[in-house]
């Protein structure tokens, strides 16, 4: 006892310590021998564990004869945190994950001094850790270890947590909120050691269950993201379901660091490092369906931002069938498989579905006789017969180093995930030339103007004329949820901004959902692509030598009878598959060059005098001004004059 006064006042005086180890104190009580200790730290170095840990679990050392050895020994106060009287605010002093790291528990805070209960106090490395975190000075008493672990999940915000569940679960049976998800090991066998470990963990860890909760109810709701966001007073969960993002419920601050830890350990990624941002993946099992999640943090003003991209690996390799083409589209895009050399592109913005319609493609070409190679960033899905290759930057693979390796694999078919730069667009454009069929993806808004990004990337026009064989522009809608649809009258509003006179379309029939249990109440149920696709004609493969601009090339394209983004999206609208407001949604209708014809419906430029579909005479001028008018102008602002009427009023 005269050791440890000593050894206080000399701290209080600020004189440098020395810590005593948990294993001299041992040894000196005659409860451990130099060899037992020897092995001990050397199966703790292995395992990972804590040496009063692995002394407990061994039955070398009873916890009873630690707590009592360093209470007597070296002084610590012994607490029964049984009788204790916690404080459960106290829990934002010291991180969840850092409290269950270090067997941690704040009993007591007096200004600047927090008094923390520990199964080993003279772990200097955990004081300092914690004092830095909360911001005081630590004082350490001693609690038997497994009192620490049950105070520990009663005092980190259980309740709240619980609540949450019930939030996500709803009206769900017993069964499935206790639900498992089966974490896979690298070898997609759990072993029997790693299923009883999560059973436990489940069992005991509340913030496990709200984790895998969270996971199994996204999957269950179609979700293609879950976004787990820090604001200033709260934790969101957000799911991306059919495109939009969906709020599904609200956490307490206080859960927000344990939660992000959790998925971080379940995606192997540093838990300690906030700082940066980390990418890692998740492999599960839920209701006996592989699930892949490709896990991104991203350091925020409050807190890290998690994203999970959510791959279904069990679902087969998308057909031609399952896009929701039109006849006219699905032979055109047959066509392109049949080809056996050239460059066939998928364009769109992120989300609209090109690596689904690419693989689709690839499942139509897909055979025995011929060898289909990929290269992707990532790859989204595995599937059999197709050699696919993951983009790896850290390690020096990228899309060219990659797709050069490739073209000595003896291919027939090469799937590019993307042509990002003139080098990948090079090699691309050197392998079709070679006799081979290249699919690959550009981030542009149209057919048309892939094209032109290709020109400007770096590739002359003659080869870009002579090479591309295809293009895809295309974008996702929702479909009507089929439980819920009903007849429809669409928004004046809606035809103004899509440019459609209402007298066109006074014969349609449209329709849209009304919202109910199986859509959650949104009218809408899945989603299928609307598409413009241009198959170059020998007249557009001229004037993309002669350098044609863009609207040349849209105006040919059109005068080919190319269906646009509008009109496929319009057609489905009228078959009723989707709304108005949700082709509103996704096609870009800032441009003033497009507008319908009033007798055909179709799409026409505004600088048309006359429809080319039915030759409907197009007048853009005013009778009594002159000035130029818009299609759907029935008044001449300028002047007042009817449209067509040669008088004022």
């Amino acid at each position: 006892m005269g050791d440890v006064k000593d050894s206080l006042k000399a701290e209080e005086s600020g004189a440098p310590k020395r810590r005593r180890k948990l294993g001299e104190v041992l040894i000196e009580a005659g409860l451990l021998s130099q060899d037992q200790l020897t092995t001990a730290l050397v199966e703790c170095a292995q395992s990972g564990k804590r040496l009063g840990e692995y002394l407990v679990d061994q039955a070398i050392v009873s916890e009873h004869d630690i707590t009592s050895c360093l209470s007597n020994q070296l002084g610590f106060l012994f607490v029964d945190l049984a009788k204790e009287d916690l404080n459960p605010e106290l829990a934002s002093t010291i991180p969840e994950p850092i409290a269950k790291r270090y067997q941690a528990v704040p009993l007591r805070q007096e200004g600047k001094s927090l008094t923390v209960a520990m199964d080993n106090p003279l772990d200097f490395e955990a004081i300092q850790d914690i004092s830095f975190l909360s911001g005081c000075t630590v004082k350490p008493v001693l609690a038997a270890r497994s009192l620490i672990k049950e105070t520990l999940e009663k005092i980190y915000v259980k309740p709240e947590i619980e609540a949450a569940i019930d939030r996500i679960t709803g009206d769900n049976t017993e069964e499935s909120r206790e639900e498992l998800l089966e974490v896979l090991s690298d070898t997609d066998q759990p072993t029997e050691a790693e299923i009883q470990t999560l059973e436990e963990e489940t069992r005991r860890a509340p913030i496990v269950r709200l984790a895998n909760m969270i996971m199994a109810e996204a999957v269950r709701a179609r979700a293609s993201d879950i976004h787990i966001e820090p604001t200033r007073k709260d934790t969101v969960v957000r799911f991306r379901v059919d495109g939009l993002l969906r709020e599904i419920l609200r956490l307490p601050k206080g859960v927000h660091p344990s939660l992000i830890s959790r998925f971080k350990i379940l995606a192997k990624l540093d838990i300690a490092e906030r700082r940066l941002p980390q990418d890692g993946a998740i492999r599960l099992k839920v209701e006996k369906r592989e699930i892949e999640l490709r896990v991104s943090t991203l350091p925020t003003l409050h807190a890290e931002k998690l994203v999970l991209r959510i791959t279904d690996q069990s679902k087969s390799l998308t057909n031609m069938e399952s896009l929701g083409l039109s006849e006219t589209h699905s032979a055109t895009i047959r066509s392109f498989t049949q080809r056996h050399k050239g460059i066939i592109l998928v364009t769109g913005p992120t989300g609209s579905g090109k690596t689904t319609t690419l693989y689709a493609i690839l499942n139509s070409i897909k055979s025995t006789t011929i060898n289909l190679l990929t290269v992707e960033d990532p790859v989204e899905s595995n599937f059999d017969g197709i050699n696919q290759t993951q983009v790896n930057v850290d390690a020096g693979l990228t899309f060219a180093i990659a797709l050069r390796a490739i073209l000595r694999q003896d291919p027939d078919v090469v799937f590019v995930g993307e042509i990002r730069d003139l080098e990948t667009a090079e090699i691309a454009s050197r392998a079709a030339m070679t006799g081979h069929l290249v699919l690959s993806t550009l981030h542009t808004n149209d057919a048309p103007s892939a094209i032109t990004r290709l020109i400007n990337i770096g590739i002359p026009r003659y080869l870009v004329a002579s090479l591309v064989e295809g293009v895809i522009a295309q974008r996702l809608v929702r479909s009507i949820c089929p439980h819920c649809k009903e007849k429809a009258t669409p928004d004046p509003a809606t035809l103004m901004t899509l440019r459609i006179p209402p007298e066109t379309l006074s014969n349609v029939q449209f329709y849209a959902g009304r919202g109910c249990k199986e859509c959650e109440n949104t009218g809408y149920l899945g989603r299928m692509a609307i598409m413009e696709i241009i198959d170059p004609t020998a007249r557009m493969r001229e004037m993309i030598s002669a350098e044609a601009s863009e609207q040349e090339l849209r105006l040919a394209a059109v005068a080919a009878k190319m269906t646009t983004l509008g009109e496929d999206g319009l057609d489905k609208a009228k078959a009723g598959l989707t709304t108005l407001e949700e082709l509103l949604r996704v096609i870009e209708v800032t441009s003033k060059t497009e507008s319908i014809c009033p007798t055909c419906a179709r799409i026409v430029q505004y600088d048309f005098v006359a429809c080319p579909h039915c030759e409907t005479m197009l007048s853009r001028n005013c009778m009594g001004c002159k000035r130029s008018l818009q299609l759907e102008w029935k008044t001449c602002p300028y002047c007042g004059t009817r449209v067509g009427k040669k008088k004022r009023f």
